[in-house]
């Protein structure tokens, strides 16, 4: 699945498999002589009910915009990590010290396997809650060896959107299925008709079970901590611009080098697709390849909801292939 989302990414953007031999004068050259490239945007596909976003902004250069999201379509910021799955949080912001730990990024970072891996399931169980099933899919990833973590940030109880939007994402998924689909069919990753259907289902399981999603948002964040996930506290607002699709194997982009480079206004969400396959082979607890299809589709989405819903119509997709 994600290896057509990967040949049609290359085909956009015409880059090679290769990271290194790219230098910043390069690539701020052809930046500028390629002039104003037209990404897809949520607005395209009536996404976007959020804030963040380029349209929302009158801090920002549009020839320093332009630059950044062709080094960023280039691969000039990806540098190498070793987990293959999500790990870390898509959010742009760094903590106090201006770093991000380097590693898979996904929508809530490892929680993104927890609400894609539940909304894929098909499972009609409602004997198990959103923080059981945190604890129990992160002690499951733990047992293949996989590192897991989380984030706050310094100014709210639950500072991770993905998480403490979820069931407002779940919600969206319900409402503007058809429309996140397009969106995805758009990159390569086609979602049968049955397969939305499974997943529109087991959204509104779960939002009509009651109790499923904790009352204290926070709450999900320190089992996945209880559980053995790293912690992240961010700092300061958000000021992403665009969001980085990334299809290189191994890698994830260093979102310390965007901001020294252009700024600390310019920041980036960072979507590593490329884990979504293997996140849903480890936690899919059948042998049945559809069952593990939907899964990664089901992750797919919940990155796709979790962009709408906080982000701005105007918010761009930058692919790295």
């Amino acid at each position: 699945m994600f290896e057509s989302l990967k040949n049609l990414l290359k085909h956009f953007t015409g880059s090679q498999e290769s990271t290194s031999g790219i230098s910043t004068q390069d690539t701020t050259s052809s930046a500028a002589a390629a002039g104003n490239t037209q990404y897809i945007t949520l607005s395209q596909f009536n996404l976007g009910t959020g804030s963040i976003g380029p349209g929302n902004r009158n801090d920002i250069d549009q020839n320093v915009l332009n630059q950044m999201y062709h080094a960023i379509a280039s691969g000039l910021f990806n540098v190498p990590v070793n987990n293959s799955i999500p790990e870390i949080c898509v959010d742009g912001r760094t903590n106090k010290n201006g770093y991000r730990k380097s590693a898979p990024c996904a929508a809530g970072g490892t929680l993104s396997i927890v609400y894609g891996g539940d909304l894929g399931s098909n499972s009609a169980a409602t004997d198990i809650n959103e923080v059981q099933l945190t604890t129990q899919t992160i002690n499951k990833l733990k047992e293949k060896g996989h590192q897991a973590g989380v984030h706050g940030d310094d100014h709210s109880d639950c500072g991770c959107g993905a998480c403490s939007k979820a069931p407002t994402i779940y919600q969206h998924i319900t409402e503007h299925i058809n429309d996140l689909a397009s969106l995805t069919n758009q990159l390569g990753i086609n979602i049968t008709e049955s397969e939305k259907d499974s997943i529109v289902q087991q959204a509104k399981n779960r939002l009509n079970q009651a109790g499923f999603f904790a009352e204290n948002r926070a709450s999900v964040v320190q089992a996945a901590q209880d559980s053995g996930a790293d912690y992240e506290e961010l700092v300061g607002q958000h000021n992403e611009l665009g969001i980085a699709l990334n299809t290189r194997v191994g890698t994830t982009v260093d979102r310390s080098a965007i901001r020294s480079k252009y700024g600390p206004q310019y920041d980036m969400f960072v979507v590593d697709a490329w884990t979504f396959g293997n996140a849903a082979k480890d936690i899919n607890s059948t042998d049945n390849e559809a069952d593990e299809q939907r899964i990664a589709k089901a992750i797919t989405l919940q990155n796709v909801a979790t962009a709408s819903v906080l982000g701005h119509g105007s918010l761009p997709i930058i692919p790295i292939a």
